[in-house]
């Protein structure tokens, strides 16, 4: 009996083992994949840059337009985009402002409202209270 014990016993750490060995196998392969998938990334946006950047100098390089030209429209078009995202931001500051107010009023509303039937319920409790106590 004490033999069939101590096999078992053997058999379940040696099974144990395996275990882990197999999850420690699994880390390593997610370890792995995940310098993979960085490494990947990493090229994508290199390569993104060095595109864009040629990109940009073979577009000012053959340009229609002389060099003056292409930096006053530049500037103009630079000026258009900070006008816009400034009335673009004044504007989402004016909807995030009226959407805070309207929310502050409903929560203010509801407060009110809870604190109304607390007050109800303790005056109720109390007159309980003092019928309870005239009794």
């Amino acid at each position: 009996m004490w033999m069939n014990l101590v096999k078992t016993g053997g058999y379940i750490m040696f099974l144990n083992e395996l275990a882990n060995q197999a999850n420690q196998a699994n880390q390593i392969r997610h370890a792995r994949a995940r310098a993979a998938r960085r490494t990947k990334v990493r090229s994508l946006v290199i390569g993104a840059g060095i595109g864009t950047t040629i990109g940009i100098a073979v577009g000012i390089l053959f340009a229609p337009r002389s060099g003056k030209e292409t930096r006053q429209i530049i500037a103009e078009r630079t000026g258009e985009t900070v006008k816009e995202l400034e009335e673009n931001a004044a504007a989402a500051k004016a909807r995030i402002s009226a959407v805070v107010t309207e929310k502050g009023a409903r929560l203010r509303e509801a407060g009110q409202k809870v604190i109304k039937t607390a007050k109800e319920s303790l005056e109720k409790a109390n007159e309980d209270k003092k019928k309870e106590s005239q009794e």
